[in-house]
């Protein structure tokens, strides 16, 4: 039985490419999920089940860059903004 405790250096790796696979693959299992997702694809009539999470899992970290992006523009916009407003506290500007 697996410690719920330790975490592997492989599950960290999970953890920082996708937290919501790491989660539920710690939670509920890889052999439950896959089960989960077969009968779900079967359900709804998907055959290509691997190809369309590929495509769904591409477009969410796609978009998770380009909020990243955005997050870094931000900080550096309000870092200049601070460096300014303490220049001309200082009388530099």
């Amino acid at each position: 039985m697996k410690d719920p405790f330790t975490i592997s250096a492989h599950e960290v790796n999970k953890f920082t490419y996708c937290p919501h696979q790491w989660y539920y693959e710690r939670a509920y299992g890889a052999k439950a999920l896959r089960t989960a997702y077969r009968e779900r694809n079967e359900r709804l009539g998907l055959e290509d089940a691997t190809g369309a999470n590929l495509s769904r899992g591409l477009a969410y970290h796609a978009g998770f860059s380009a909020r990243k992006r955005w997050s870094w523009a931000l900080v550096l916009l309000a870092l200049a903004a601070v460096a300014v407003c303490f220049l001309r506290m200082r009388g530099y500007l």
